[in-house]
């Protein structure tokens, strides 16, 4: 520390007043020369204060829910034994990827029910074909063999039999509908068996079947997809803090520290305390289409108020402390600064705005300005010393 202290002492050439005058918020408590060498080798430099806003802000610990709009229920479509479950709660899943297998006992049924039917439909149209030919051939001796009774007769049969046909059509067509069912976006069939599939992206909530247990359309949904598309972010709100927040004000998530933030809205405000954390709860319902958030991950937010504060802005870094006040190092005349007490309001992405003692367009030390601050801590040191 003492040779730091020499060193600084032997590039800042400073004068010094009473340390007093550091509470006086328009009176420079300590003014400090330094030369172009002590501003390059110290790597010193400056910015000048402009006029402008800064919102205040909450930065806050938060976590991810999933909507429970957003859970896909999934029932087979047929009813039987499962043969394979695929997937494991937790598990990421994608569009059109199997879930389970099961031996389809109504499909096997419904396919059954099926032949029969296109069995029947060939019975019907061979008799139809039959009453075609009698009613033909009975036209062609229509009064000579035949007579007109049993024309009509034949005609009568024919009828009955294209009736039959059409019936027998309508029944196959809707059994082969029904066995569509079996190819949609939730199942396909192969053989015997049908593959239960996932129609959405998304994660795997909770398997409630096992392989060898028996399951029907109208049970328990054997698995439940979550959908990641969009997800809740729930920020936990010291009570102090709640009254600067409201519905419909900007919010930023960050999903790791680095990250690009989401930028959303805050949606809703719980009105009491949670117990369990003592925190007011903040809602965000946010886009989540690359589902970088996920269920139960801890992320950090910032909640913005709507009100805002103005003054003058300065680069963060310029800010110090001296005897706990905040104080920033302006420049007064060339090589020369001085020491202001200023009050700050909101600091945000490397800006603070001041709301009193420094006005627009002077300039202050931004990177290097703790060495100033060491000068003036060191001050007493180097006066007894010199």
């Amino acid at each position: 520390m003492k040779r730091k202290s020499t060193l600084l002492a032997s590039i800042l050439a400073c004068s010094f007043q009473s340390f007093s005058a550091l509470a006086d918020q328009t009176t420079p408590a300590t003014a400090i020369t330094i030369s172009d060498e002590a501003l390059m080798s110290e790597d010193i430099q400056t910015a000048v204060s402009t006029p402008g806003a800064l919102p205040y802000h909450v930065d806050t610990p938060a976590y991810v829910v999933t909507d429970d709009r957003r859970v896909a229920r999934i029932r087979p479509v047929g009813s039987g034994r499962v043969a394979n479950v695929a997937v494991v709660a937790g598990q990421i899943v994608t569009k059109g990827q199997p879930l389970l297998t099961y031996e389809n006992f109504t499909l096997n049924d419904e396919t059954q029910q099926q032949l029969s039917a296109e069995a029947a439909l060939q019975e019907a149209r061979a008799r139809r074909e039959n009453a075609r030919q009698l009613y033909d051939r009975a036209r062609t001796l229509k009064g000579g063999a035949v007579s007109v009774g049993e024309l009509e007769r034949r005609a009568s049969a024919l009828r009955e039999a294209e009736a039959l046909v059409h019936g027998r059509e309508a029944l196959l067509q809707t059994m082969k509908q029904h066995l569509q069912r079996y190819h949609s976006t939730t199942e396909r069939s192969k053989g015997s068996q049908s593959v239960v599939v996932s129609p959405i992206d998304g994660v795997v909530a909770s398997i409630n079947v096992a392989t060898g247990q028996e399951m029907t359309a109208s049970g328990v949904a054997p698995v439940e997809i979550l959908d990641l598309s969009h997800v809740w972010i729930v920020s936990q709100v010291d009570e102090e803090d709640a009254p600067l927040i409201r519905p419909g004000n900007r919010q930023q998530t960050w999903v790791a520290p680095g990250a690009v933030p989401v930028t959303s809205r805050i949606d809703a405000i719980e009105g009491r305390v949670d117990p369990r954390t003592q925190h007011i709860l903040a809602r965000s319902f946010i886009d989540n289409p690359k589902e970088h958030f996920r269920p139960g991950m801890l992320v950090k937010t910032r909640l913005f108020s709507s009100d805002m504060v103005t003054g003058i802005l300065v680069p963060s870094e310029a800010l110090q402390t001296l005897d706990g006040s905040p104080c920033v190092f302006v420049r007064t005349a060339p090589h020369r600064y001085a020491v202001r007490m200023v009050k700050i309001g909101p600091t945000l992405e490397g800006q603070t705005v001041i709301t009193s003692g420094l006005q627009s367009g002077e300039t202050v030390v931004t990177k290097g300005s703790f060495i100033l601050k060491s000068q003036v801590i060191l001050a007493p040191e180097t006066e007894a010393n010199g």
